[in-house]
């Protein structure tokens, strides 16, 4: 008798414990749980919120007109920031193009704007030589010392990531060409002496062709990676960048990268939602017929 009570005992100790660790699983599922909801309502709100804080709005009669996979005039003659007459398309051939359209003595926004290209290729993680930034005044009055003065201006964010940037001035016929082969319109306000010209920059294939535009003065640095890669080719980026071009949609409006990959993460946390719910469920009936 006294044997065949401890046996019982030690069956009800068991079954304690067994279902003390169904407790203690369910539990930790219904952290999960509130996490995976978290991660869903995230992802559904945090893209839109940034896209809004990554663009501003042009000025008045000022904007780009994207002509995209139109090809850019390579054999225009420019002077670069060391005086030397230079011909467009030697910036091309082997590697993508930054092109920023502006001025030099802009009192605010060109140099804002610069820098937030600068930032974000600072940001990238991608080797210098993958890509090379041109800078192209829009004024046919400014010179290669003045462009000079304005390179040496950026010297801390170029020494820290290696950005090859040129900044290039040439003649009216010149710069008009290729304002009007980008799409980029500007006019100059005389009253205030100073050019109304839209905020932005182009992404162009190795071989001079219009890829991506981004507009506004702050970029987001992976949008800014994935145009990079889809303008080379895929030459440059790695495995996991394929990946995310492949479930990645380009906005020539917005000029972001968004939607499909937003709506795959969403498919995934849902799924993970669905799953630790059945979990639950057939976790509390087990609960129910150990008790």
């Amino acid at each position: 008798m006294h044997l065949h009570g401890s046996r019982c005992t030690g069956g009800e100790s068991s079954a304690r414990r067994r279902v003390g660790s169904v407790v203690a699983r369910s539990r930790r599922c219904r952290w999960l749980l509130l996490l995976a909801l978290a991660c869903v309502i995230g992802v559904t709100q945090e893209r839109p919120a940034r896209a809004q804080a990554l663009t501003v709005p042009p000025p008045d009669q000022t904007r780009y007109v994207q002509r995209l996979n139109a090809t850019l005039p390579l054999s225009s003659t420019f002077t670069d920031d060391k005086g030397r007459p230079t011909r467009l398309g030697a910036y091309f051939g082997n590697r993508p193009v930054v092109l920023v359209l502006g001025y030099f003595h802009c009192p605010n926004l060109c140099s804002t704007l610069m820098d937030g290209v600068l930032e974000s290729l600072a940001a990238i993680d991608l080797p210098p030589h993958a890509y090379r930034v041109l800078g192209v005044s829009i004024d046919p009055s400014e010179t290669p010392e003045l462009a000079a003065r304005k390179k040496a201006s950026y010297a801390p964010v170029l020494a820290n990531s290696g950005v090859q940037l040129t900044l290039l001035t040439g003649a009216k016929p010149q710069v008009e060409t290729l304002a009007h082969s980008v799409g980029f319109e500007y006019v100059y306000d005389r009253e205030l002496q100073q050019y109304r010209h839209p905020a932005g920059f182009v992404v162009a294939t190795p071989d001079g062709r219009i890829s991506h535009y981004f507009m506004g003065v702050r970029f987001d640095p992976r949008d800014v990676r994935l145009a990079l890669i889809d303008a080379s080719s895929q030459r440059i980026g790695s495995p996991v960048d394929q990946l995310l071009l492949l479930c990645s949609h380009y906005d020539p409006v917005t000029g972001r990268y968004s939607a499909q990959v937003m709506t795959g993460v969403r498919a995934l946390s849902l799924t993970v939602v669905a799953a630790l719910g059945i979990w639950l469920w057939r976790a509390a009936r087990g609960r129910r017929g150990a008790a």
